[in-house]
């Protein structure tokens, strides 16, 4: 530009702009008096990827039923205490991610066995609590750091010890069987013998523990941070209750019964159950299947939980508590009982019987005094195994 044309545009800038122009024009000037080479200049260090180890918890709830693997939470005691002193996890990351697909399973922990060794926490950087899968026996498990590329992260695990066959679960009940027929992608199965009269062999097994480590939605499954595993038992329980809207004096009930309302279906109370934990795809939270054995099933409820009457005798069940098997596929229930010797009866739908491992059930049902003492509105109230005397959440029909 020339000098004149110059000084014009510069003459109609304010004293601002001036001083701008004048800057950027001192360092054109710089530029292009000297060679744009790195020589130097220190070149730029390479960004440090922190390495962290993968840690697991363990504590246990109490009933021995429920467990969540993150220190004390209310009645809570180390699993150890329960006699649980090792676990098998597997562990699994998906590297990819498509329209709401994890796909490109690797493996991460091909059942590492965890073990409890008691006062270790922290002593090394796979012991976050007591429990270490860095051991000298069995050998070859190495130490595992969490991959940030990874898009998921799958964990699971079950105590006990693998049966080799259907014929050696059916002979050692604490043990389960694993059918790994589908991998890479899944489902992963856990098949377990289950009985209400000896809840105490059956293997705890785990939830799914699913992230993407994205927040805020999974705040407390960070990658990085100790697997908060939940361990459970594949039980259920349910029970029943008469509810008085009004003063119960002069009503008197018998034979009270809560049963299935197809002739000749039966509560099961043994049989086997199949976790299957999915690896890929859209899938991210396990589900279950249950084989009945009729040997051990009940026809019908007929103890009903009465929490204003202390001289109840619950004989054969814990305060009005049946444990069952957890069951998906059954149809509706009906309640009938003699309220002044008069038969009154009352139907559940299906979609209200579906019981799920690890959680109660109980059924409420009203007794009025309009137009005569009738059965009134059913509630139905869901609360996990190890938190009864929580809020109740409650569904009318």
């Amino acid at each position: 530009m020339e000098p004149k044309r110059l000084m014009e545009i510069m003459g109609r800038m304010r004293r601002m702009d001036l001083i701008g122009l004048i800057s950027l024009t001192s360092l054109m000037g710089v530029l292009s008096g000297c060679s744009m080479s790195n020589e130097g200049l220190e070149p730029e260090p390479e960004p440090v990827i922190e390495e962290v180890a993968i840690r697991f918890n363990g504590n246990e709830l109490e009933e021995q039923m429920q467990t969540r693997v993150n220190g004390q939470t209310r009645a809570g005691t180390p699993l150890s205490d329960a006699g649980v002193t090792q676990f098998k996890v597997w562990g699994y990351k998906n590297m990819s991610y498509t329209a709401g697909n994890y796909g490109d399973l690797q493996t991460v922990f091909p059942g590492y066995t965890v073990k409890y060794q008691a006062n270790s926490a922290a002593t090394t950087a796979t012991n976050s609590s007591n429990w270490e899968y860095i051991l000298l026996d069995p050998p070859g498990q190495t130490i595992k750091y969490w991959d940030w590329d990874a898009n998921a992260y799958r964990f699971y695990a079950v105590t006990g010890t693998p049966a080799d066959d259907a014929a050696d679960l059916a002979a050692h009940p604490d043990r389960y069987l694993v059918n790994e027929t589908n991998m890479p992608n899944g489902p992963y199965e856990m098949t377990f013998s289950a009985d209400v009269t000896d809840m105490a062999t059956t293997p705890y097994f785990s939830r799914l523990w699913f992230s993407t480590g994205e927040m805020p939605a999974y705040a407390d499954k960070q990658f990085g941070k100790p697997v908060q595993l939940e361990f459970l038992k594949p039980y259920a329980r349910v029970r029943f209750i008469f509810k008085y809207v009004y003063p119960r004096e002069g009503i008197k009930l018998d034979d009270q019964e809560f049963r299935p309302t197809a002739a000749g279906d039966k509560i099961i109370r043994k049989g086997t159950v199949t976790i299957s934990y999915p690896l890929a795809g859209t899938e991210t939270c396990e589900s279950f299947t249950m084989t009945p054995d009729n040997t051990n099933a009940l026809d019908k409820f007929t103890v009903d939980y009465d929490p204003e009457d202390d001289s109840k005798d619950y004989s054969g069940t814990d305060k009005g508590w049946y444990a069952v098997l957890p069951n998906n596929s059954q149809g509706s229930y009906t309640l009938s009982v003699k309220i002044n010797n008069v038969d009154k009866s009352c139907v559940v739908p299906a979609q209200y019987m579906q019981w799920q491992p690890g959680y109660s059930y109980t059924y409420i049902f009203k007794i009025t005094d309009e137009g005569g003492v009738e059965i009134g509105w059913v509630e139905y109230v869901v609360t996990p195994w190890t938190e009864m005397e929580a809020n109740w959440t409650t569904y009318n029909w």
